[in-house]
């Protein structure tokens, strides 16, 4: 038994990343590397599992995240912003520019992050709603307010 369970885990530690990344694996092995992820600040490493999780709460989290931490990011371009408007020494100006450049990358990037994560809550809503429609004999695009509780824009 003993050789069945290494061999097992072997097994599992070679094709762990090929598989995981096909989309094979059941919806909760994916939740939970969307979390650890997150747990990781690797927002696209979460995006990349929660494509296959199917979980629209953990997508609402996921931007969720996104936004507080952009909403951190443009008080600290403001701060910068408004540093850049006192007299600096040359180094410190520069330094100060250096900051606030970083700063524009790293909104830029959480846009694009929350851009896919919406649309990841988007294309889940789009299957859920084809198949509450293909069961009660709906039109897809006809919905209620009350289906459609994407996050709203902050």
């Amino acid at each position: 038994m003993l050789g069945l369970g290494l061999l097992v885990r072997l097994g599992r530690g070679l094709l762990a990343g090929p598989v995981a990344d096909s989309g094979w694996l059941p919806g909760g092995y994916y939740r939970h590397l969307a979390l650890e992820a997150m747990e990781e600040d690797d927002y696209p490493g979460a995006l990349r599992y929660l494509k296959w999780a199917g979980d629209r709460l953990l997508a609402q989290m996921l931007v969720l995240r996104l936004r507080l931490l952009a909403a951190r990011h443009r008080e600290q371009r403001q701060t910068l912003t408004v540093l850049l408007t006192e007299p600096l020494p040359r180094e410190t100006g520069e330094k100060v520019e250096a900051l606030l450049a970083q700063e524009e990358r790293a909104l830029a990037l959480l846009a694009q992050y929350e851009a896919a994560a919406l649309e990841i809550i988007h294309h889940q809503d789009t299957k859920g709603t084809i198949k509450q429609s293909a069961a009660s004999g709906q039109q897809p695009g006809n919905r209620s307010k009350s289906q459609s509780g994407v996050l709203a824009d902050g």
